[in-house]
């Protein structure tokens, strides 16, 4: 059945929509009408389609807990649409719907809504206040491309807690959250997406603008962050395959400038990524750069920091242990100096250098039994004491080579 005109009364809709079974096949289609009064069609049972197409309410629509094949709202104009628990077994639009609820209030409220195919909140879809898709199961697609969302103080401006998406999640091409606050602009945290998170072209606004905490992607992760204006949260985040539109470099700088806080499952998720991939160059750079976010904002204690620190400068956290070689190199280097500008060690140049390397040196001896230190003078006492001391060092380096090649100092970390 087909209504259109310039005013229909929300008691006749609900009416009709009640005795659904009565109609045509093709259900309940309204056009271009105001609705006078406020539609409740709360619990309702329709097995037809419901069509409110460009259609104007001076009320909140109400829906909770009804049931219908397919909900087409698309251009409704309203305060508010409520539909906590809904269930349509096809798909549910608002695509070109301009909600603008009171301060403080939610706009779209779907808590809780079973839809068996896809969510449509595009093509110019707007919400003033909230809105609310938490607790949800939708089959296929969740499509907000092009909307514009903005909450006014109650909540995040897209809340998809524990939301769980069969496909594709686009909040892309257009699409806008502000959040206002301590709130963030969109926060689907616990939410499960099998397809791809795209946020390719959005923008999400807010002092927190992201909240994606233990949500899993079950696809390709698309979130550049040119549009993302404000912190986000990730910790628990997980997803497959390498993050794509941003480069590792700026992965490096979100987690550790734009986070709230230290926390190492986003660095240890992102390392995981590169390495599967067979980017194991970029891996280390991540793995690395996870150190020195833990280092300047980790739970560490005084000693533990500064332990951090050496381990930081000598192996590089155990993924560069070549640096310690360096560091060896360095020992063996100024005990050749001292050795060799003391004037108290008594034998040719060359046995001078190999009696210096000797003392140095761990475990790898070189001969210079003819070389004799004179003992008695200052500068034999002072290199006496320098190579006991560059002994000690030499050790130390070589030790921490094996601890960061075997990967001990990794694990410790």
């Amino acid at each position: 059945m087909e209504i259109a005109g310039d005013e229909v009364e929300a008691s006749e809709i609900r009416r009709l929509v009640v005795e659904a079974d009565q109609l045509d096949p093709a259900g309940l289609r309204v056009s271009g009408a105001r609705i006078v009064g406020q539609l409740d069609l709360s619990d309702v049972v329709a097995k037809r389609p419901l069509v409110l197409r460009d259609c104007v309410s001076e009320l909140p629509v109400v829906l909770d807990r009804a049931q219908f094949t397919v909900l087409d709202l698309r251009g409704l104009v309203a305060p508010s649409v409520s539909g906590v628990r809904i269930t349509i077994e096809h798909d549910v639009s608002l695509s070109g719907a301009k909600l603008t609820a009171p301060s403080q209030e939610i706009a779209l409220d779907l808590r809780g809504l079973r839809v068996g195919g896809s969510v449509y909140l595009n093509e110019g879809f707007s919400a003033v206040g909230s809105v609310v898709l938490s607790s949800g199961r939708i089959g296929a697609v969740l499509d907000c491309r092009g909307s514009r969302v903005r909450s006014t103080g109650r909540g995040a401006a897209l809340q998809g807690v524990d939301l769980q998406v069969g496909d594709a999640a686009f909040l892309s091409h257009g699409f806008t959250a502000v959040g206002e606050g301590e709130h963030a602009a969109v926060r689907m945290r616990g939410a499960r997406i099998d397809g791809q998170l795209i946020l390719r072209e959005g923008r999400l606004v807010g002092p927190r603008a992201l909240d994606l905490r233990h949500a899993r992607v079950g696809k390709d992760l698309l979130m550049p962050f040119a549009g993302i204006e404000g912190a986000v949260q990730l910790d628990g985040l997980v997803y497959e395959g390498l993050p794509r539109d941003a480069t590792v470099d700026e992965w490096l700088t979100l987690l550790a400038t734009r986070t709230p806080d230290y926390s190492t499952q986003p660095w240890v998720q992102l390392a995981a990524a590169h390495s599967a991939a067979g980017n194991e160059r970029d891996a280390r750079r991540i793995r690395v750069a996870q150190q020195r976010d833990l280092r300047r904002r980790g739970r560490l204690s005084r000693w533990g920091r500064t332990w951090h620190l050496v381990t930081a400068i000598t192996v590089g956290h155990g993924y560069r242990p070549a640096l310690a070689l360096v560091w060896l190199a360095g020992v063996l280097a100024v005990s050749v100096a001292v050795v060799l500008l003391s004037g108290a060690v008594r034998c040719s140049t060359v046995e001078q250098v190999g009696y210096a390397l000797n003392v140095a040196t761990p475990l790898v001896k070189v001969d210079a039994a003819r070389c004799t230190v004179d003992s008695g003078s200052a500068a034999g006492q002072a290199v006496l004491a320098s190579t006991w001391l560059l002994q000690v060092l030499a050790w130390a380096f070589a030790t921490l080579f094996v601890a960061g090649f075997t990967g001990l100092v990794r694990r410790n970390a």
